[in-house]
């Protein structure tokens, strides 16, 4: 099934002529220490903000690492450059147990397609599949986010309006411990042209949503 919605999209994309891959972290042009991304929250102005930093591990291939509170490292996602797109190859999370030790989880990759260069229509789905097990509780967790080109639009920074790309996300949450639980939400996501990621929103419910807007890039 993860195959057949690649090749899906890619069919259809086919026959549009778009070409996205600009419209990633701009992976090749980065410097020798990366670029650190820091994005505001716009839900609470006063929480923290996300910071990652992205650094070119090679041809095509891109590092980024989560930074939280105190800049420990909370995750480290790998990801690679294909003829169609992104596709994650790995990730690590980061995350200190109850008398505070660090542990280090290994996430399996069941479906890696991250960024289609060739969206499609509005059908095409990117499936990105993973799952892993707590350390401190052995919880199994199952996340998928399907991904859906939606429209061509502007993002507006530094006095400028840059290209860029919107998609839809729909994502399934599911645990299972004595048996399973599941959840879903939705949100969109926004990439400008030659800088990547700039905007996302994830409504988990009408009382709880994330969203995030990039707010300095150095």
């Amino acid at each position: 099934m993860c195959f057949f919605i690649m090749i899906t999209g890619c069919r259809q994309a086919d026959d549009t002529g778009m070409d996205l891959s600009r419209y990633y972290f701009p992976i090749d042009s980065l410097p020798p220490d990366g670029w650190v991304y820091v994005y505001e929250n716009l839900q609470d102005t006063l929480a923290d903000s996300e910071v990652w930093r992205h650094v070119r591990t090679g041809p095509g291939l891109l590092e980024s690492t989560n930074y939280g509170f105190g800049e420990e490292i909370v995750q480290k996602q790998y990801d690679r450059v294909v003829s169609n797109g992104i596709v994650t190859d790995s990730l690590v999370l980061f995350a200190a147990d109850s008398i505070g030790e660090r542990k280090i989880t290994k996430v399996e990759v069941l479906s890696p397609h991250r960024f289609p260069f060739v969206p499609g229509d509005t059908l095409s789905v990117w499936l990105t599949k993973m799952e892993w097990w707590q350390p401190e509780d052995s919880l199994h967790i199952v996340l998928e986010r399907r991904r859906t080109f939606r429209e061509m639009t502007t993002w507006h920074w530094n006095g400028q309006d840059l290209p860029a790309v919107r998609f839809r996300t729909e994502d399934t949450f599911e645990t299972e411990a004595d048996g399973w639980t599941s959840s879903h939400w939705h949100g969109e996501e926004l990439y400008a042209r030659d800088i990547g990621l700039v905007y996302y929103k994830r409504v988990i419910a009408e009382s709880m949503q994330l969203e995030f807007e990039l707010a300095s890039r150095k």
